[in-house]
């Protein structure tokens, strides 16, 4: 009785049809894998680059925080763009091709004052396109908390091949081969970008944007931090571990050319960690179930701590690349409760500037002075007292999101669902 009716169930799922995905959730995929393609493609280099032009690790930092402090106003502009004006698909378009631009000249190994105005206008540019990217798909899938991860892996997938591709490729061709990839890549995004799901129609646009359109004197930014008081609190908890992530960035790629490494040393650093965010963002789904968006932030903040400890005492370069595993497990758990947080607290109609203040936070004003001081404390007290302090840090970010962060993750948003309705 036990087989027949396990061979009954068989025939059962051998005859029910396998569901198509939908047509948009396969674009989504689509631009998310050439975001994650175009970031590494130059993003990774920077500080490698300004360092063979013959920038001090402290000028490095200077620039690395010059830029992100830019980047915080710029992706506040660059969401409100998004929410009130032309809508995130084609906001996202245009901050590419801005930024391909940028890159190309940045390629033609300008002088360096001039390299420095073209990589702050990068980051100002390209650091826009996640935050609207991941507005995109959270107003776009109809339950991002099961959804999100699955899409927003695609990135981390990409972002890995193509770091460790190019690495070795700067190798043999030198760093201005980078500006040749991210042409590649980013106009495979902006084309990608036209198959994307329309992000708001007519209807849906003008009740919401009533809804929420109230006077401000910062616009979109305002009413959103208006609209929700945790928003604040939210935004100091990432900051706080976003400074010290800034520091894996920017002086680990140092670190790792100190200790005798190589360009290909770098990508693979950045690659195996991208490589980790995908498991990464499945296994932050299933715990947020038990543990909500707060646990798994407080988990991967630890995590991180662990990283930081590791790297202030290991001196081979092949060791702390593969401690990189446990800091690419980490990025995805704060990535996926960050993301889902703001698409929990906010309504649509702000959802870009929700995730453009997230990501102008992190990448931003927290990375400014991650690189600012980590710049004077990596120069004055070294690398291994550097990656303590930021170990500190992420530890009380942990602590900060026990209080901060909400508790379950419940992100009922956007009309479309894996598979096509019919």
């Amino acid at each position: 009785m036990r087989r027949e009716s396990r061979a009954g169930w068989s025939r059962v799922c051998a005859s029910k049809p396998r569901t198509p995905y939908h047509p948009w959730v396969k674009a989504l995929r689509v631009v998310y894998l050439a975001l994650g393609a175009s970031t590494a493609s130059l993003s990774v280099f920077i500080a490698v680059i300004l360092q063979e032009r013959g920038l001090s690790s402290q000028l490095i930092g200077l620039i690395s925080g010059s830029g992100a402090l830019a980047l915080f106003g710029a992706i506040a502009f660059w969401g409100h763009i998004g929410d009130r004006v032309l809508g995130r698909r084609a906001t996202l378009q245009l901050v590419v091709v801005i930024a391909i631009a940028i890159a190309v000249c940045i390629g033609l190994s300008p002088p360096p004052i001039l390299l420095v105005i073209l990589v702050i206008g990068f980051v100002c540019t390209h650091g826009g396109a996640l935050a609207l990217s991941d507005a995109l798909a959270l107003n776009a899938l109809q339950n991002p908390a099961r959804q999100y991860g699955k899409v927003r892996m695609m990135a981390s997938l990409s972002f890995a091949l193509a770091t460790i591709g190019v690495g070795f490729a700067c190798d043999r061709f030198g760093y201005s081969v980078t500006s040749l990839f991210y042409l590649f890549f980013g106009s495979c995004l902006v084309s990608a970008a036209f198959a994307s799901p329309p992000d708001r129609d007519a209807a849906t646009r003008s009740r919401e944007a009533y809804a929420s359109e109230t006077s401000s004197r910062f616009g979109s930014t305002g009413t959103a931090l208006r609209t929700q008081p945790r928003l604040l609190p939210l935004l100091a908890t990432i900051a706080v571990v976003a400074a010290a992530m800034a520091v894996s960035s920017t002086f680990l790629s140092l670190r790792l050319i100190a200790l005798g490494g190589q360009a290909s040393d770098v990508a693979m650093s950045f690659g195996i960690s991208a490589f980790a965010e995908i498991p990464g963002m499945f296994l932050s789904a299933r715990l947020a179930h038990r543990f909500g968006l707060r646990g798994v932030f407080c988990l991967s903040a630890i995590a991180y701590a662990a990283a930081f400890v590791s790297w202030a005492v290991l001196l081979s370069p092949s060791a702390i690349v593969a401690t990189r595993l446990l800091t690419g497990l980490a990025f995805a758990g704060i990535t996926y409760s960050m993301v889902l947080a703001i698409g929990q607290l906010l309504p649509r109609a702000l959802q870009a500037t929700g995730q453009a203040l997230y990501q102008g936070t992190a990448s931003g004003i927290a990375s400014a002075a991650g690189n600012m001081i980590g710049g004077v404390l990596y120069s004055v007290l070294g690398a291994p007292m550097l990656f303590l302090i930021c170990a500190g840090l992420c530890v009380v970010g942990g602590l900060m999101a026990l209080g901060t962060l909400p508790g379950r993750a419940i992100v009922t948003m956007g009309a479309l669902d894996e598979s096509i309705r019919t």
